[in-house]
């Protein structure tokens, strides 16, 4: 319940669950986890395949290719 109060804002006010039916939108919210990353931890490698989806809440993620461009994400966005 503590994750679906503190994360229902966040996923509300994203582009791609705008349209999508609240019961969905609840029932997805009972699935995510609250991780927590430090400067310079890796989240995920390019290439690999994923398993997750991630929901920046506060914070800048880098996101690095193997080209070296650099990309940032942050507050409100995801990726996986």
């Amino acid at each position: 319940e503590i994750i679906n109060f503190n994360c229902r804002k966040l996923v509300a006010s994203m582009p791609l669950f705008a349209n999508a039916d609240p019961n969905f939108v609840t029932s997805m919210l009972t699935k995510l986890r609250f991780e927590v990353f430090q400067p310079g931890d890796y989240i995920i490698r390019e290439g690999t395949i994923g398993k997750k989806m991630y929901f920046i809440q506060h914070g800048v993620v880098s996101v690095l290719t193997k080209g070296n461009k650099e990309t940032k994400l942050s507050d409100g966005s995801y990726f996986g």
